[in-house]
Parts: C-alpha cells; structure tokens; sequence
C-alpha cells in the first residue's frame, strides 16, 4: 500500500517525503547528541559539586586536628573546664565529619583507626599528660594526612573516570555519526533515484524519437507527473511513427509513379522534337521546347526525392579508405558541361591523400555543393573546393561568389524543403532538399554541416568529418 501510494504520489509529495527522510537520521543524531552532552554535563556537574565538598570537608578536618591539638596542649597546661569543653567540642566535630568523608573512601579500615584514636583521646586526655598524649596526637596528625592522600587519589580516580565516559561517549557518538550518516545517504540516493529514474526513461523516450529508433517498450515508474508524461510521449511517438510511415510510403509511391509516365513524356518530347512523327511549326517547337524542360526539371525533383528517401533509409554508413583528389576529380568531372555554361572554374586544393569514409554519401555531399554553387554562384566565377586535415577533423569547405546568407538564416537552409530567398541561374526551380541531404550525409557520417564566412567567398558551407581513430 505505501509503495503504490508512492508511485502514484506527485512531484512535489515525492521531493517533500524524500526530504523528510533523509531528515530522520539527522534528527535522530541530534536527539543522541543533546541526550549525551546533557548526561556528560551533569555528570560533570555533579561531580565538581562532590569533589568541592570533598575538598571542603578535608580542609576542616586538617583545621579540626590542629584545633584539637592546640585545646588538647593548653588544657594539660592550665586544666581549666573552659578548654576541656573546647577540646571535647573539637572532637566531637571531627568525628560528625569523619563518617562524612569515609563514606566517598573505598579503603575504611584508616577510618576506623582515626575514630579509635578519637575515641582514646576523648578517654584519656583529661586524665594524661602532654607527653603521654602526644604518641596519640601524633598519630591523629599522621592518619588525617593518610586521608587527606586517599580522597586526592579518589579525586583522582573520579576525574580519570570521568575522562573515560566522555571518551566512551565521544566514540559513540562518532560511530552513531557514521552510520546515521550512511544511512542518510541511502536515503538521499534512494530519493534521487525515485527522481532521476523516471527522468533517464524519459531522456530515452525522446532520443529514440529524435533519432527516430525504436521506442522502449518499459513505461514510466515514478511521479504522477512524470508518469503522465512518459505516455504522452508514447502517444506522440506513435503518431510520429505513423506520420512517418505515410510519408515514407507517399515519398516512395509517388516517385516510383511519377517515373513511368514521366518516361513516356519525356520519349514523347523527344520524338516531337526530332520531328520524327512529322514537321512543327515554330510555334509547336517552342511549345515542345517548354515541355522539354518542365519534363527535365520534373525528372529532377522525382531524382531527389528519390534519393531523399534512400538517404532516410540508410542506417548505417560503409566507411572505408578512398583516393581524396581522384574522389572528388570524378565528382567536378560530372559537372562540367553545367559548370561550363555559366562560366565556372573549379579550383581544388587538396591536403588529404587518403579519406575514410562511405563513398556514396561523401559523393552526395559534393554533388549537391556543387551543384548549389553552379545554380546560386556568380557567373564567371570560381568555386573553391578544400579538403584539410584540422586537429582531430577533416574539413571539406566548398565555396562561391554571389549572394551571402544572412546568420540567422543559416541553420533553417539545412532543413528539408527551406530554400533561400536567392535566386537560381540555371532555369530550374529548386526543391529546398540539396542543402538538407548534405546535412543528412554529414550526420551519418558522424560529422556536422555548416554554413561559415569565408574571407574569399560569399558563400561557404564547411563539413566537418571525424578522423578514424587509428588517426586520432
């Protein structure tokens, strides 16, 4: 019951109960510590309250003994009533400490001897002599000095005891520290994944989407939110997967049959033009001369749609060592005619002999550059191709005169049917997928397309491919 009130508990519940119990042990600690200091602190205080009586108590026993003997002395002097009542009173005040002090002593066989002294002096005082009397006093004064050493070794002891427990105490604290510490942290670790869990599965969900893989099939466990979320996401991606079908399939149908009647068109154009089926009249040339290029311009729209769709299809490229010059000779080699018509020369600078990379795709980079050069390129004009090696990339930077793009139209060039707003001069209307393909191909190649300044050109777009890792 309480593990499904916490998958289905929100956001908010799920940070505030995770908070309050990595709380617990921390609270726990601080109860333990007052609890400690306050049993330490009053187990010190008692034990100065003690140890100060003790002290105080010793003192008036050493004052009593010296009183005793003074009385004792002058009475054996004078004999008078007024200092036998003294020297009775003094002892009678040392024997009400006496028992006062034995009882903190653990040895009470030196306390027995004082009281029988005590006692011979109360008998015998007022019947001997000084000099009888002073083996008896002598022995008062030498067993009160005995006590006065056990209660300072008592003291001691105590102090040392005391010294102990709050090491004991000490340790414990430090180990109770520790754990509650440790625990704190499983608690912290176990709230951060209850967070972080469900937030990683919905990372997954949108780099599938994005990359258009497959969708995981676990579902979100965790906060209501989150959970929500995870199946909302569900159902986009399954929309998406739909959208994607259908435009696939559109792609694919509708190129393969614009194909065949596209032939037939193109065949009929042709024979009309030849004039193989009778003569024309100027005006029937030139209206053969219109379908010619509209079925031209036709044929190459269905061409890059075509190879569009066989682009999103490739998942994986087929990398292996190429000549670089002769690679991208045979692609300038194909663009001649074109080239030529509008007065373009292609100037290569080649500092890479070899290039590891997937043949086809690096050729439909060049041929859409290319041919985007020759169709928005100044005429009369050179278009600049350079392949270096830059730190841990190769670059491949193609170049021409004629119109610049403004920054913050360049990332939108790359995406599929955006054209720009510069005109072509080859007579055919573009389809805005060139640029987009070029982007395509860097991609699966692990590289990145970009349109830069270039200091030579107006306009530059600059691939930037990885080396191998042997190159590294």
């Amino acid at each position: 019951m309480k593990l499904q009130l916490l998958q289905t508990a929100s956001l908010r519940q799920l940070v505030l109960s995770s908070f309050v119990l990595a709380l617990i042990p921390v609270a726990v600690l601080m109860w333990q510590s007052h609890r400690a200091l306050t049993g330490i602190s009053q187990q010190a205080v008692e034990q100065a309250s003690n140890s100060a009586a003790s002290v105080r108590r010793m003192e008036q026993m050493q004052n009593q003994v010296v009183d005793i003997e003074r009385a004792i002395r002058q009475f054996a002097v004078l004999k008078t009533e007024a200092l036998a009542r003294l020297a009775q009173n003094h002892l009678t005040s040392y024997q009400q400490l006496l028992p006062q002090v034995c009882q903190s002593l653990t040895e009470s066989s030196l306390c027995q001897q004082q009281e029988l002294t005590l006692q011979q002096l109360h008998q015998s005082f007022t019947q001997q002599s000084a000099e009888q009397l002073e083996p008896l006093l002598q022995q008062l004064r030498q067993q009160q000095s005995r006590l006065s050493q056990q209660i300072w070794q008592q003291l001691e002891r105590q102090l040392a005891a005391q010294q102990r427990d709050v090491a004991s105490a000490q340790q414990q604290l430090t180990w109770q520290t520790i754990l509650l510490v440790f625990i704190t942290l499983l608690l912290v670790i176990w709230g951060s994944r209850r967070i972080t869990s469900p937030v990683t599965m919905l990372e997954r969900m949108i780099r599938a989407i994005g990359r258009q893989q497959a969708f995981p099939e676990a579902r979100v466990q965790g906060p209501k939110e989150l959970t929500e979320l995870g199946e909302q996401l569900r159902v986009l991606a399954g929309r998406l997967q739909q959208l994607e079908s259908l435009r696939l399939i559109l792609l694919r149908h509708a190129s393969h049959e614009l194909k065949t009647p596209l032939s037939s068109i193109r065949e009929g154009c042709s024979l009309l033009t030849e004039q193989l089926v009778g003569p024309l009249t100027p005006q029937q040339q030139e209206v053969v001369t219109l379908l010619n290029a509209s079925a031209d311009r036709l044929s190459q729209l269905t061409e890059q749609l075509l190879d569009y769709n066989r682009l999103l299809q490739q998942a994986k490229p087929e990398l292996k060592w190429h000549p670089a010059r002769a690679m991208i000779e045979a692609c300038v080699q194909d663009h001649t005619l074109a080239l030529q018509q509008r007065g373009q020369a292609i100037q290569l600078n080649c500092q890479v002999e070899q290039l590891y990379t997937d043949g086809m795709l690096f050729r439909r980079i060049l041929d859409n550059l290319i041919n985007n050069a020759q169709a928005y390129g100044a005429e009369n004009s050179e278009v600049r191709i350079d392949l270096q090696q830059h730190e841990q990339h190769w670059w491949l930077a193609v170049a021409n005169k004629g119109h610049s793009i403004a920054p913050e139209q360049r990332e939108r060039l790359f995406e599929p049917f955006q054209r720009g707003q510069s005109p072509r001069h080859d007579q055919v209307l573009g389809s805005g997928l060139g640029l987009s393909i070029v982007a395509d191909c860097a991609r699966l190649l692990g590289g990145k397309a970009d349109i830069v300044d270039s200091p030579q050109a107006d306009f530059c777009v600059r691939i930037r491919l990885p080396l191998p890792e042997e190159l590294v």
